[in-house]
């Protein structure tokens, strides 16, 4: 007999567009070899309205009405304007998918809404990296606390599976240091730099792509990278730290004739991501470096990512992300999505 989940959406952006897009291809999938029936009951939005049902709500029409540009209500049955907290209040849902878009300054409103799900016995995934680099610590306990799961692969490298990684696979083995190109905009634009390019033209291009952030100065001043590096350091080094301790330098201020003279020596510019132990103290820190054909990252051109962890049983780990798309990200809330079926079923 299949399982239910009842999903609430609080976020409906392209990644929630995405995920739904996902969920309808996977549909006969996840009932034939899953036996999940999964529902989503409710979608939170933060101009176009909110749609809550007690009833799986039509994917395909809100689909639709979306890719038309048009607003929620034009959905009839369910709209409302509800606010994203009222949503998760009233969805009665087994899962919130809180995939809003971050703020660096706060992490919010994306920690109230995880920390309103987990109060009312409600079990989260996201893919904002604001909760998790404001407020990780809390987020955890209140999660134990409540019984409910708390995943988020998500948030770095495109829902590449590096916390799965080392929860299931890694057991007593501890991250000591990591390293990673973790910003697809910069690495893009120094990429194209490299080829002759100036930043405005390669910026233009990570535009139409749409990979950059709402504000691409968080990409070229580094803040994308200190949020991501602050939520590896968080959750796998316990750092209990935030953004705003990140050493922090971006791309704005390079100069082609810079990424020129580098290439003709042999070498590339990266902007690098960093955590270090020292003196029992985790130091993040992002800046551009040069690295030479040694590095593992000299072949992460384009939009890639890469990241190395270290270890002390299993000294060093690197992880390739090759030319992300939407659908990496999407996939990422589906995989946890699954996981934490997998422990609703076992607990049942």
């Amino acid at each position: 007999m299949s399982m239910i989940l009842r999903l609430a959406l609080i976020g409906f952006g392209n990644v929630g567009q995405e995920f739904s897009r996902l969920l309808l291809s996977k549909q006969e999938w996840l009932s034939e070899r899953k036996e999940l029936d999964v529902q989503v009951v409710a979608i939170s939005t933060k101009t176009r309205g909110s749609l809550l049902s007690d009833k799986p709500l039509d994917l395909k029409r809100i689909l639709r009405i979306r890719e038309s540009g048009k607003d929620l209500a034009e959905y009839g049955p369910g709209f409302s304007d509800f606010s994203a907290l009222e949503i998760i209040r009233k969805s009665q849902s087994d899962i919130v998918a809180e995939l809003t878009t971050l703020d660096i300054e706060s992490g919010q409103p994306a920690i109230d809404h995880i920390r309103t799900a987990m109060q009312a016995g409600i079990n989260v995934v996201t893919a904002n990296k604001g909760p998790l680099a404001y407020a990780y610590d809390e987020l955890k306990t209140l999660a134990t606390r409540k019984g409910v799961q708390f995943r988020f692969e998500g948030t770095i490298m495109d829902g590449t599976p590096i916390f799965s990684l080392v929860e299931r696979t890694l057991p007593g083995c501890a991250v000591t240091g990591l390293t990673g190109t973790l910003n697809s905009t910069s690495n893009l634009i120094l990429t194209r730099m490299s080829e002759g390019k100036t930043m405005e033209e390669a910026l233009e291009e990570a535009k139409k792509r749409g990979i950059t952030e709402e504000d691409p100065s968080m990409d070229i001043d580094g803040w994308d990278a200190s949020a991501k590096i602050t939520v590896l350091a968080n959750v796998l080094m316990n750092a209990k730290s935030n953004p705003k301790n990140v050493q922090r330098e971006g791309i704005r201020d390079i100069k082609l004739e810079e990424v020129r003279r580098a290439a003709e020596s042999g070498k590339k510019i990266r902007l690098i991501a960093k955590a270090q132990q020292l003196n029992g103290v985790v130091k993040t820190s992002v800046r551009p470096e040069l690295i030479g054909t040694e590095s593992p990252f000299w072949s992460v051109d384009g939009t890639s990512s890469a990241l190395t962890l270290q270890t002390d049983l299993m000294n060093e780990i690197t992880i390739i992300e090759s030319n992300p798309t939407i659908a990496q990200t999407a996939y990422a809330i589906f995989s946890d999505m699954l996981l934490i079926s997998e422990g609703l079923r076992a607990h049942s």
